[in-house]
């Protein structure tokens, strides 16, 4: 087996990477990031994408690439082929895949920042990905005689806490009206999703009839309203605009015709929404069986979280014993989200943590079917060896395997010839042992992600499984670099060793009375710990706190001042952060409560802006635009002649534009522009023009988040919450007002020469 390490942490390259996606999208971000995600390439071969992520409902692979091993020249045909095997395998899934070179990582940041917010979008939707959670619990049903029977089986499903359900039934018998009373009596806001203009207007009719007092909108191709309870939309819209709408927008989904489910755009939409109940309506099915259209809803939609999972009994209860370490981590350098890797390895990879596994293994839990968790595959055959010495057969696995050894030490494993996997990446879907006892979690992490995948592969149904016991290694670490455990995923801060973490609430809530009355828990009998062991865990993690807060980043976005001033204000204390993370001795990130951004704006008179009222303060500007010279409404001419239908336009077509409009004036003997103005020069050049367009007219929009300038791209964008929402009237309307400005400006000019 090859020993080539293969660690958590990453490499430096991927620490600048981190780095730069930090200072794009904000440090409690990169909680999203999965670095080294295994995945099996369209030959079965074990693979590693540098980083995965999902956005929006779409997975996106991330490679970083030096020169050495991915140029052509530099690497044999063989290796090239290889890497594009790689490639065109995470395609063939469905991924998006972005490629970066360490080199130009490094000597053009800037160009790589502003190629992420083109690819990943200003405002991106991340979600964390949850490979080791079920499907959505749901079934197929035939409605009843009466409706009344159908709704009161929906509502028997939730109190299942069952996420989503198909209704089959003849055309005419009433499943839309079903529906929508369904809808009303969940009382949120609902989303109706048909492939025709008559169904959709059918849907709407029935709401207005049934559900009179929610307001109503239709998103269509040419009526696109956003902002009402319900919404009956056509899938071709909503999938081709989902970045109009936020994944937990709606409480209610209704897919109706649910038999197309299997189309592009209907998997677009479940996969990228996260209602608290789904609802698929059919009348014709065209799969052999109904079963397999729900088996389509469960397969794209969203997923449970880990604890409902665990309260339904779609996984098993988890118990957990903490073994302390001795082991330091506060000066173990770190980035928002991964340790250093070297800093990391002269913690963990000594002598005496390694024989503390293998001893507590040896005292807790022998004969028992354990998967360690290591730091990288040297580790983990660190361990194995050690186990092996005791007379313990263990074995290291990792994701370097052949997928025939890999399936033999599974079968091993489940036959008990194998006790204990020492494993390192071997987290993806395509490896699953459920007849796992124990969990030995030996690799801190500060990503929620990797704990959370670790402790899936545990969580699996098995006979005879009543619970998985789940070992913490907790070593010394300070508040900002805490690994994860058990207690910081589920926010528990009361420790009984071995006591139950995530569990049915009424088997959780028997065992709290067990030790409320001094007793030991029944099932606690095979493991020998102290029944009286109790403590209490800081539960302090900063990106928990950080994600219900606000970076400086967006702070400055929801003001009407320049970045600077908010910049200026927080650094002399005229406003202070609510949460200040030191990531090093010279880099901290700070955060703000909403009432923090409230309470400023309203002491230093500065009005609050969101994507809701962007576009209404957009248009106030126009209107009340001021004038000192005749840059502005120029400039709202040329975006209007130059940007494409997401509203993007070239730098060079801005500049060109400038360049005709004043020199149509001075080939018509008009007055060009104020004399000190660049424009009245025929000599100006192009660079000029760029800094004075960027410089005034455009300086004032971008400060106020409306429109924003990619710099090494030579891109300039409105907005999305501007330009979407910005209808052919009004666009209208400020083409009518910038020639009026502009007609009103050079007749004063004119008149005072």
């Amino acid at each position: 087996m090859s020993t080539t390490m293969r660690a958590a942490s990453g490499s430096s390259a991927e620490n600048l990477f981190i780095s730069l996606f930090e200072d794009v999208f904000g440090a409690e971000k990169t909680g999203f990031l999965y670095s080294q995600y295994p995945f099996f390439d369209i030959y079965q071969g074990s693979r590693f994408a540098d980083f995965l992520l999902e956005n929006g409902g779409r997975r996106v692979a991330i490679e970083i690439d030096d020169d050495a091993s991915h140029l052509p020249g530099h690497v044999s045909q063989v290796k090239h082929y290889d890497d594009l095997t790689k490639q065109n395998s995470m395609i063939h899934m469905g991924w998006a895949v972005y490629r970066w070179p360490v080199r130009i990582m490094h000597e053009q940041p800037e160009r790589v920042k502003d190629e992420l917010r083109i690819f990943l979008g200003s405002q991106p939707q991340f979600r964390a990905i949850a490979d080791y959670l079920p499907t959505q619990r749901g079934r197929t049903f035939q409605l009843k005689e009466h409706q009344q029977e159908a709704l009161d089986a929906l509502a028997k499903m939730r109190e299942a806490k069952e996420t989503i359900a198909l209704i089959h039934h003849a055309t005419g018998t009433g499943k839309t009206v079903t529906a929508v009373s369904d809808a009303k009596r969940m009382g949120g806001r609902t989303l109706y999703i048909a492939h025709t203009k008559d169904l959709i207007t059918q849907a709407a009719d029935t709401f207005r009839e049934l559900w009179p007092e929610a307001s109503l909108g239709l998103y269509v191709e040419n009526h696109k309203e956003t902002d009402t309870q319900v919404i009956c939309a056509s899938v071709q819209s909503v999938a081709l605009n989902l970045d109009s709408f936020l994944p937990d927008a709606f409480d209610y989904l209704i897919i109706d015709e649910a038999h197309h489910a299997a189309a592009e755009t209907y998997q677009k939409v479940l996969a990228y929404f996260t209602p608290r109940f789904t609802l698929g309506l059919t009348a014709t099915p065209e799969r052999a069986d109904d079963q397999d259209i729900l088996e389509i809803f469960k397969n794209t939609a969203h997923r449970l979280d880990i604890q409902t999972a665990v309260e339904i009994g779609e996984l098993v209860p988890v118990r957990c014993i903490r073994i302390h370490t001795n082991i330091d981590l506060t000066k173990v350098r770190f980035n928002s989200v991964q340790y250093n890797i070297r800093d990391l390895e002269s913690k963990i990879f000594v002598p005496e943590r390694n024989q503390l596994i293998v001893d507590t293994w040896l005292e807790f839990v022998r004969d028992k079917r354990t998967v360690i968790f290591c730091a990288s595959i040297r580790h983990a055959e660190q361990i194995a060896a050690l186990l092996n010495e005791r007379g313990v057969p263990a074995l290291a696995v990792s994701g370097s395997m052949k997928l025939a050894e890999r399936n033999e030490a599974t079968q091993r494993f489940t036959q008990k010839k194998l006790l204990v996997l020492c494993a390192c990446d071997l987290l993806n879907e395509g490896w699953d042992c459920p007849e796992t006892e124990v969990l030995f979690m030996a690799r801190p992490t500060m990503s929620k992600v990797l704990y959370t995948q670790q402790l899936g592969r545990g969580m699996r149904l098995a006979d005879g499984k009543d619970s998985l016991m789940v070992f913490d290694f907790v070593d010394n670490a300070s508040q900002y670099n805490m690994p994860y455990s058990l207690h910081r995923l589920f926010r528990l801060k009361d420790y009984h060793a071995g006591g139950l973490v995530a569990a049915p609430m009424a088997q959780k809530a028997a065992e709290e009375n067990l030790y409320a009355k001094g007793e030991r828990p029944d099932a606690l009998v095979d493991y020998p710990v102290d029944a009286t062991d109790y403590e209490l865990v800081d539960l302090f993690n900063w990106q928990e706190e950080a994600a219900g807060m606000l970076s400086q980043m967006e702070f400055v976005r929801r003001v009407d001042v320049q970045s600077e001033t908010v910049e200026r204000y927080v650094r002399e204390g005229m406003i202070l952060p609510d949460l200040v993370v030191p990531m090093s001795e010279h880099r901290t990130f700070k955060y703000f409560k909403e009432e923090t951004l409230e309470a400023a704006a309203a002491k230093y008179g500065w009005t609050l802006i969101d994507d809701s009222n962007r576009k209404a303060m957009f248009m106030d500007m126009v209107r009340r635009m001021d004038m000192s010279y005749s840059y502005k409404p120029v400039l709202m001419l040329a975006v209007l002649a130059c940007a494409d239908g997401k509203g993007r336009m070239k730098l060079t077509d801005l500049v060109q534009f400038f360049r005709s409009f004043y020199a149509d004036r001075r080939s018509r003997g008009l007055v060009v522009e104020k004399p000190n103005s660049l424009y009245c020069r025929e000599d100006v050049a192009d660079k000029e023009i760029e800094r004075n367009i960027l410089a005034n007219p455009f300086k004032r929009f971008e400060d106020m988040q409306m429109m924003r300038h990619t710099k090494t791209l030579g891109i300039v964008e409105v907005d999305n919450s501007v330009w979407k929402r910005l209808t052919e009237e009004e666009k209208t309307e400020i083409r009518g007002i910038c020639e009026e400005k502009l007609e009103g400006y050079y007749r004063r000019l004119e008149g005072s020469r």
